[in-house]
């Protein structure tokens, strides 16, 4: 996962539990989550 939480695979978000990010708190989850839905809407305007 880098730091837009783009996983190894094209189009596939990561966020939560399931990343790589230390802190496991709820506001960080939540955080990661707005990343990640902010990145996949970014991937999916660019393709038409």
């Amino acid at each position: 996962m880098n730091q837009r939480n783009e996983t190894n695979i094209a189009g596939i978000f990561a966020a939560g539990d399931v990343t790589n990010v230390p802190e496991k708190q709820i506001i960080i989850a939540a955080g990661e989550g707005a990343k990640a839905v902010l990145s996949a809407f970014r991937y999916l305007s660019t393709r038409k």
